[in-house]
C-alpha cells in the first residue's frame, strides 16, 4: 500500500514494515528514498505529520496553531482516505 502525503513524500508498506519515503530526482530518473521505517502505519502517519508540524516555518504564535490546525486536518483526510478507492474504480 502507498498513502501519498503530497508531491515530495509517501508512506509505503512493506512485508516488514511501513516507510516514510521523499522523492528524489536521479539522473532524469524519479526515485523514492525511504527514511524513517515504522512498525504500524499509524505511527508512520503520526511521524509524517510531526515532521510537517515541524519543518513549518512559522513567527507567531498564531501561525503555529493555524499550521497545526492546517497539518491535523490533513492527516485526519489521509487516514480516512487510507483503503478507500480511487473514484471511477471499481
Amino acid at each position: 500500500m502507498i498513502i501519498p502525503l503530497d508531491d515530495k513524500y509517501r508512506i509505503r508498506g512493506t512485508e516488514h514494515c511501513w516507510q516514510l519515503e521523499k522523492i528524489k530526482i536521479v539522473k532524469g530518473e524519479v526515485q523514492w528514498r525511504a527514511f524513517k521505517y515504522h512498525n504500524s502505519m499509524d505511527s508512520a502517519l503520526r511521524e509524517a505529520a510531526q515532521r510537517e508540524i515541524r519543518t513549518t516555518p512559522t513567527t507567531t504564535l498564531t501561525e503555529a496553531i493555524a499550521a497545526c490546525n492546517r497539518v491535523t486536518q490533513k492527516y485526519a483526510r489521509i487516514f480516512d482516505d487510507v483503503g478507500k478507492r480511487p473514484k471511477g474504480v471499481e
